[in-house]
């Protein structure tokens, strides 16, 4: 069995709704690029470009082409969370990747794999429960006490 199978894209895409969010409301702009939000966060332009595309295909950001386009939160920064992000960037994807492709065969290592697999996924269950009860403004608040 591997470890987690997750990818850096949530915490990009946390970064990158966090950046749009205080970039446009400090600056009253409404639009941010991708190439600075590139630059900005030292995320690959390519990376940045796909994490965008997620995070708008999930309705949490909207584009605009051209020369002054770029990307602003679809919503407010309050309604959105870990989740939210996480499913928009990792659509799809287990937690955990499984090997069962052992050998070994009967109604024992049947029995183990299903328990195996049945505890995992309640961890990945417990997982999405805690994502889904932390706002991105918590975020913020945290790092300003801190």
């Amino acid at each position: 069995m591997n470890a987690m199978a997750y990818s850096t894209a949530l915490s990009q895409g946390i970064s990158i709704l966090l950046y749009v969010h205080t970039y446009t409301e400090k600056n009253c702009l409404n639009y941010l690029s991708t190439k600075v939000i590139s630059e900005q966060l030292n995320i690959p332009v390519p990376t940045t470009v796909k994490v965008i595309r997620n995070l708008n295909n999930a309705k949490l950001t909207m584009a605009k082409e051209g020369a002054k386009g770029g990307i602003l939160l679809a919503q407010p920064l309050s309604e959105i969370t870990m989740l939210d992000v996480f499913l928009a960037v990792e659509p799809g994807k287990d937690l955990f990747k499984i090997h069962t492709d052992v050998t070994l065969q009967g109604q024992d290592v049947d029995d183990v794999k299903q328990k195996v697999i049945h505890h995992l996924e309640g961890a990945e269950i417990a997982m999405q429960n805690y994502l889904k009860d932390i706002r991105l403004t918590d975020l913020l608040h945290e790092e300003k006490k801190g």
